[in-house]
């Protein structure tokens, strides 16, 4: 399930990405190609040419935090690849804009700065604080700020009012606050699955949606009879959810669409295959376009950074070294 995280401050938002230390930005690129004599000792990643080293590596894991007990050889490796893959998609974006975006001048990355300054200056903090706290560089943090300043560059005059009224209407019930409270029922699904197979499990939900509207068994119950989730023994209850951020799309679109006490068609989700019940509808205060806007238009943007950072993945050429 998606996380919901709220929209990050201004010193989080600017720390969000610095984690590669030594490594280029959108003024100092890296090296076109791998080096001279780089052994996969060296070179973690390459991507599109570019070297990710071991180095960068280590630097992300500082910035993640070490765990808090020794993790077996799996999942040590399981973590390093998550920090990977932080750091190519930091890198994806630096030449994404590199190639794309604005140059960012010195000015604004010293207005930028002095708003962070003025941020942390109300939490009796400072900027050098601040990155010692984070475990990173001043120099990686204005490197990330640079990298974000170029998206906004990038991305806002591509932002018209028009698609904004969309993505606000489309997502109407999240802007005016208003929750649904849900249960579920769920068959995990397995990569290595076929497609006969999956089907089968899609199947096998339409026929237990029967029974259950045909009142020969009640959701909760088969919930805690079936569902492959941690909270089969409260009979599959997940809770209030917004519109969005919460659950996947698939799954948010359809609670919402449901009445109290309708049961979904079969969801599928990269998490398993689902029924969706909606237990009780809580309206919210609601919300207009004009007062929305500016959090219409950070989602909005947000989203179209991860658009452009999926694309980006599909296109790259990307060898992973990591032993």
């Amino acid at each position: 399930m998606a996380r919901w995280n709220g929209l990050m401050s201004l010193s989080a938002a600017c720390l969000a990405g610095a984690v590669i230390q030594n490594s280029g930005s959108a003024q100092t690129p890296r090296a076109s190609t791998a080096p001279a004599g780089a052994t996969a000792a060296h070179a973690v990643a390459i991507i599109n040419g570019e070297v990710i080293t071991s180095a960068d590596l280590e630097q992300a894991q500082r910035w993640i935090g070490p765990s808090p007990v020794a993790l077996p050889a799996n999942r040590k490796r399981q973590q390093d690849l998550e920090a990977l893959s932080l750091l190519i998609d930091d890198l994806l974006m630096q030449q994404f804009l590199r190639a794309n975006g604005p140059q960012v001048s010195q000015t604004d990355l010293n207005q930028k700065l002095a708003e962070l300054q003025a941020e942390l200056k109300k939490q009796n903090k400072t900027v050098a604080e601040l990155c010692r706290d984070a475990g990173v560089s001043q120099d990686q943090l204005l490197r990330n700020m640079r990298t974000k300043l170029a998206w906004s560059g990038f991305a806002t005059p591509r932002v018209t009012d028009e698609m904004l009224r969309k993505y606000y209407e489309g997502y109407k019930d999240f802007f005016d606050g208003t929750m649904v409270h849900v249960s579920h029922i769920v068959f995990r699904l397995s990569p290595t699955m076929t497609p006969v197979e999956r089907q089968g499990i899609v199947q096998r939900l339409k026929t237990l949606r029967e029974a259950i509207v045909a009142k020969k068994l009640d959701f909760a119950s088969a919930a805690k009879q079936v569902s492959q989730e941690a909270n089969a023994p409260q009979g599959g209850v997940i809770g209030f959810i917004p519109r969005k951020f919460a659950v996947e799309e698939a799954f948010a679109q359809t609670a919402f669409a449901l009445k109290p006490g309708e049961i979904s068609e079969p969801v599928v989700t990269d998490f398993g295959v689902h029924l969706v019940v909606v237990n009780e509808r809580r309206q919210g205060p609601g919300s207009t376009f004009e007062k929305a806007k500016p959090e219409a238009k950070e989602f909005y943007l947000e989203e179209m950074f991860q658009g452009v950072l999926a694309q980006q993945r599909k296109i790259a050429r990307i060898e992973v070294l990591l032993k």
